[in-house]
């Protein structure tokens, strides 16, 4: 899956650190597009700030692509986001608390996988969701594919990193309807 990138240069930077596979002034499988310079393309981003243009890509690229997994690793103040589709990673972004409860408000129709630890309330984030299943991966057996992930994307953070294993895992399914 490759994304392209139609714009400002500095939107395109913006858009590089949360995407894997993005070129600039090129069409993709999927076309980004800077509403300042262009309106027509698959997902026109009206922002140009790391939270926003987060939060957008994470809502929409999944319902372009029409589903997918996204790994949330919820943490006391930074919260690590990773978007998988067909078993490629797309997305990677750290956020606040209330930009990943805008995204899984908004979230289209995808797997969500959250880290589960002593440390952090998977229910408020599960709750998010209203009705679908959450799928809760334990942290420890995820943590077997940190280094090789850590080896292959060496320009993620931990967050990230995390947030991408519990994609690779098939966890405890949960609904809290």
């Amino acid at each position: 899956m490759r994304l392209g990138f139609l714009g400002r240069r500095s939107l395109f930077e913006v858009v590089r650190r949360v995407s894997f596979n993005i070129a600039l002034f090129e069409r993709g499988d999927i076309t980004i597009v800077d509403a300042k310079l262009r309106e027509g393309g698959d997902i026109v981003l009206h922002c140009d700030s790391y939270r926003c243009v987060a939060q957008e890509l994470f809502t929409l690229l999944p319902k372009l692509l029409g589903g997918g997994k996204v790994g949330v690793d919820l943490g006391t103040s930074r919260n690590g986001m990773a978007y998988v589709w067909r078993g490629e990673p797309i997305l990677h972004a750290v956020l606040d608390w209330k930009t990943v409860e805008e995204i899984l408000r908004n979230i289209g129709p995808l797997q969500i996988y959250i880290g589960s630890s002593p440390y952090v309330d998977v229910k408020k984030a599960a709750t998010l969701v209203g009705c679908r299943e959450v799928r809760l991966v334990d942290e420890l057996a995820a943590g077997w594919t940190r280094r090789w992930l850590k080896a292959k994307y060496p320009e993620l953070e931990e967050d990230e990193i995390d947030a991408l294993a519990f994609t690779y895992h098939d966890g405890v399914a949960v609904s809290l309807c």
